[in-house]
């Protein structure tokens, strides 16, 4: 089956599902999205930038496809794959969070899969709408492969860092480039329209709300860099994808785009699962690092792509054994 549900919460789930219902959603619900209002939010990743730092990985800030980007390789012992890497792509609407927010679970992906981690910085509104973000992203993926010498790359995000990492499969097809080995998406983005949808409601949603993202869909068309490609990620052919696997909260208001996806994959004969969490918040990997979820999912992830990163290696290695 390619969904598989976990419906046995830890009992550290109600607090943070409830505690997000009544605080986190009207305040969502409640911010200002014009200009001044978006632009306060880059204090949220600033003061995740100052707070515990992961331990058993080394950082370092590093340029990548010409924007700030951060390295993380895991420490110790290690069997490290010096030809592939991770590009993570990190969520928040196009609008909040960067490396800060999500140092944690991109520590954690170097940790499992035991392979480089590359956050990236990509811009993000009010400055730069979504073309300019999958800009951003398409060029990290292209310097990790043309010029940093890495022959597989799984690429990963989260909420809007998902929709970029899908777009990131479509730009390697475009542009003649070797396609990631795999795809990992937590609570992914798959439709930039998702907030106009008629049959669609939040209602059940631990705190997106959908009037907030119609709301913003508008910012998603600014410039610089219009974006090319589609703007539904199932509109995209099933043939391009890698294996994928992809986390979602049951009953979130993304879930029903991230199911209809991996059902559809499946059928065309690509490798994909999904996994569905009750109780959980949208993006819930991203948060809580001691919370047995996350810890699950994680796992599940780190192993699905560690699987891909092998196959597409023996690949590699039948390859070179048939030109010799």
């Amino acid at each position: 089956m390619p969904v598989v549900h976990h419906r046995k919460p830890s009992l550290g789930s109600y607090p943070i599902w409830v505690g997000s219902r009544l605080f986190l959603k009207p305040l969502l619900s409640l911010w200002p999205l014009n200009r001044s209002g978006m632009a306060g939010l880059f204090l949220i990743d600033r003061m995740f930038a100052v707070g515990p730092k992961p331990r058993r990985v080394v950082r370092e800030q590093i340029e990548l496809g010409d924007r700030p980007a951060e390295l993380i390789l895991p420490t110790g012992p290690s069997r490290r794959d010096p030809d592939t890497a991770i590009l993570y792509l990190h969520g928040g609407a196009f609008v909040v969070g960067g490396v800060g927010t999500h140092r944690s679970i991109a520590a954690r992906m170097s940790q499992k899969c035991e392979v480089p981690v590359f956050s990236l910085v990509y811009r993000q509104l009010p400055a730069a709408g979504v073309g300019t973000s999958v800009a951003d992203a398409l060029s990290a993926y292209r310097e990790l492969i043309t010029e940093r010498g890495y022959r597989r790359v799984v690429v990963a995000g989260d909420s809007a860092g998902g929709f970029l990492a899908a777009k990131v499969i479509e730009g390697a097809v475009a542009q003649g480039l070797p396609a990631p080995v795999a795809f990992v998406g937590f609570s992914p983005l798959l439709d930039l329209d998702l907030g106009s949808h008629p049959d669609r409601c939040s209602r059940s949603d631990a705190y997106l709300p959908k009037a907030k993202m119609a709301e913003l869909a508008p910012a998603f068309d600014r410039g610089p860099l219009q974006l090319a490609g589609v703007r539904r990620i199932g509109d995209l052919e099933p043939a391009i994808f890698p294996p994928t696997i992809l986390i979602t909260a049951e009953n979130e208001m993304l879930e029903p785009d991230v199911i209809a996806l991996v059902e559809e994959l499946d059928e065309a004969g690509v490798e994909a699962v999904a996994h569905s969490y009750s109780w959980q918040v949208h993006a819930f990997p991203v948060f809580g690092s001691h919370h047995r979820e996350t810890m699950e999912a994680i796992e599940a992830s780190a192993a699905f792509a560690g699987r891909a990163i092998r196959e597409a290696k023996d690949a590699d290695e039948r390859k070179s054994q048939w030109a010799g």
